[in-house]
């Protein structure tokens, strides 16, 4: 249970850190990348990652862990979780249920943590304009 929580607030710094407000440049909203493209932009925004290793390591996490979703997805639905669990005053069932869609969200995107964490400031750069423009593109399907 420590790890889920570690886990969650590792998202809660991930998200919060994406959130500043300097407007960009609009950029179409481009189709739903496949998985392993999702990866390999996720993982390696600035190189070229081995495909071979990568759909081995996605088959292993699939095996574990079930079909997983892509980069957007796992933005989208670990910050709208996220959202939910700051929320003040919550109730027990609502953490309860909270924390079940919680642990669907990780298992549903453990693709994602194969993600090497010595990244450097400029891919750390990359990767924060691609999660603004999944939750941008979010935001925009909404309306």
């Amino acid at each position: 249970m420590l790890h889920r929580f570690i886990f969650f607030f590792a998202l809660i710094f991930l998200f919060g850190s994406c959130s500043e407000p300097k407007k960009e440049k609009e950029e179409p909203i481009e189709q739903q990348e496949t998985l392993e493209e999702s990866l390999k932009n996720a993982k390696a925004p600035t190189a070229t990652v081995d495909s071979v290793e990568l759909n081995k390591s996605l088959k292993k996490i699939e095996a574990k862990y079930g079909e997983q979703w892509d980069f957007c997805n796992c933005v989208v639905k670990g910050d709208s979780i996220n959202k939910a669990f700051l929320k003040p005053n919550l109730p027990d069932k609502e953490f309860e249920r909270l924390s079940n869609r919680f642990d669907v969200i990780d298992e549903k995107c453990q693709a994602f943590r194969i993600q090497d964490a010595n990244r450097t400031p400029e891919e750390r750069a990359i990767h924060e304009k691609k999660v603004k423009k999944c939750l941008k593109a979010a935001k925009a399907n909404k309306s």
